[in-house]
């Protein structure tokens, strides 16, 4: 019975032995420090690209204007329609106001009767005149005339001079009292201060319209020989467009036509309800393809004045408290903050404590905590 117990006894003790050993082994293993992790890495880039962004744009008339009555007074000839070209200085609306005429008619009167007054002012003072420097020959002769009469006589030329004065004054203002009658009757009669096409009527003969009146305007001119392409610049591409930018534009009526224009003229300002600045484009358009009030898809050229910073898209992190990169330290991770700018492609451009050539992480994320020891390929 006794070898039988130990040949039991043997296993137990083998087995005993063998998890105490991997115990052992597994203390050690978890023990010993884990490796650095290997990540991929990439490096800063200076570069100076071109870019194009898509903005919407409109078409706006080279002239356009709304043409309201002065005076007033009932249409008594409407000579233009939709559609109609006109000449400038052409007639496009004949007003009759029967009061407007009595005016001018009632002012011509009173510069004739002014007129008539200086005449008789003058004949007056040439009268007095005279007998003031006669009195003065026979003054010569010792006792002839008494000093009296001369001074009578001058009183009399000084009065005269000052009623001829005032009676030129008079009819000065009586001659600019008919010029104002006159440019009234003159707005009797609307003609175009431009070449153009009216697009828009709303009268018709017999109807009464008056100055400073509400509504809509007799008449709509427009001039679209050349039209502007307005664009508003966002705030980040405001330093970016270049002094003889050119576009290419499309519109929905003519989607299979790529238009061009040239930069003509900027606000340079930015407008503080869009943050943004209004651009000009002029357009030639003699053909009439294009209409004034089109919507038009605009690719605009920017470029930097200067070389920027460009890195991958996968650099860079955006967290809830910044937005950052990753860069080489060593063998340490540091995190750099960044603002960033364009995108081209597959890469951003950024801003901030980073120069070029500074080797950061590809694939940035937050897992990888500012000051931990990494090896990058």
């Amino acid at each position: 019975m006794k070898p039988s117990f130990n040949w039991l006894l043997i296993p137990a003790l083998a087995s005993l032995y063998a998890c105490s050993s991997a115990g052992s082994e597994t203390k050690k293993a978890e023990a010993k420090p884990a490796a650095p992790a290997r990540l991929e890495s990439t490096q800063v880039r200076e570069m100076q690209p071109s870019k194009e962004v898509t903005l919407p744009g409109e078409l706006l008339p080279w002239n356009r204007v709304n043409l309201y009555a002065k005076v007033k007074g009932f249409v008594r000839q409407v000579s233009v329609d939709r559609g109609t070209w006109v000449r400038k200085g052409q007639v496009l609306v004949q007003l009759e106001a029967p009061e407007v005429l009595a005016e001018v008619n009632q002012a011509q009167a009173q510069v004739q009767a002014q007129q008539a007054n200086l005449i008789q002012q003058q004949s007056k003072y040439r009268a007095s005149k005279l007998t003031y420097r006669r009195l003065l020959e026979t003054n010569r002769m010792e006792g002839a005339v008494s000093l009296q009469e001369i001074d009578q006589a001058q009183s009399r030329m000084e009065a005269d001079s000052a009623l001829v004065l005032s009676a030129q004054e008079s009819v000065q203002a009586s001659k600019a009292n008919l010029r104002s009658k006159q440019d009234l009757k003159q707005y009797l009669t609307l003609t175009a201060p431009f070449d153009g096409v009216i697009i828009e009527r709303n009268i018709s003969p017999g109807a009464l319209v008056g100055a400073g009146e509400a509504g809509k305007p007799l008449l709509v001119l427009e001039d679209s020989r050349t039209l502007r392409l307005t664009v508003a610049i966002p705030e980040a591409y405001a330093n970016q467009l270049g002094k003889k930018s050119t576009v290419d534009f499309t519109v929905n009526a003519i989607p299979e036509r790529v238009f061009k224009g040239s930069l003509a003229r900027s606000a340079e300002s930015l407008q503080a309800a869009q943050r943004s600045m209004m651009a000009e484009f002029d357009i030639p358009n003699t053909k009439g393809e294009l209409k004034a009030g089109m919507y038009a898809q605009v690719r605009l050229p920017v470029e930097r004045s200067q070389p920027t910073l460009f890195v991958p898209r996968t650099a860079v992190v955006t967290s809830s408290e910044k937005v950052f990169v990753i860069r080489m330290n060593g063998d340490k991770a540091q995190w750099v903050t960044v603002d960033t700018g364009n995108t081209l492609d597959s890469l951003v451009e950024v801003f901030g404590n980073v120069k070029a050539g500074d080797v950061l992480v590809r694939k940035a994320s937050e897992e990888i905590r500012d000051g931990q020891t990494v090896r990058v390929n």
